[in-house]
């Protein structure tokens, strides 16, 4: 209710039961108080904006990252089409004899399966990687 009364938001009868409470205890009175000077230091503070170079250099910045985040968001989905395409044409088609189309699809399995052993790896190291974040280069 201290929030309240401070903002004027209180209605007559919380008011009055409030200002009644303050005047039977001090630790309520002793946080008004409190909260008073709060508002009285923090109303006299002006923000310092950054120069116009640090908001331009901010900006270039996040459009940079949003670029390159999309550009590879859709490098790997255009990656990822082309090879499920290629593993159906490659499995479905007639192409070569079988001991070589059985060598190019076991080839192309472990490939696949070290591929997603590294991501993965990747992955779960990145979150306790102290040496990834913070780096000033």
């Amino acid at each position: 209710m201290l929030s309240g009364y401070l903002d004027d938001e209180l209605d007559e009868e919380g008011r009055s039961l409030l200002e009644n409470h303050l005047a039977t205890c001090s630790g309520c009175k002793d946080d008004l108080e409190s909260m008073t000077e709060l508002l009285v230091v923090s109303g006299d503070m002006e923000l310092d904006m950054p120069p116009d170079d640090v908001w331009d250099d901010f900006s270039e910045k996040v459009y940079n990252r949003l670029e390159r985040r999309t550009g590879w968001m859709l490098l790997i989905v255009g990656t990822v089409a082309l090879g499920l395409v290629g593993l159906y044409y490659l499995v479905t088609t007639d192409w070569a004899s079988p001991p070589v189309k059985t060598t190019v699809e076991l080839l192309l399995a472990g490939l696949l399966i070290l591929f997603v052993s590294v991501l993965r790896q990747r992955l779960f190291v990145r979150k306790s990687d102290r040496y990834s974040r913070n780096v000033h280069r």
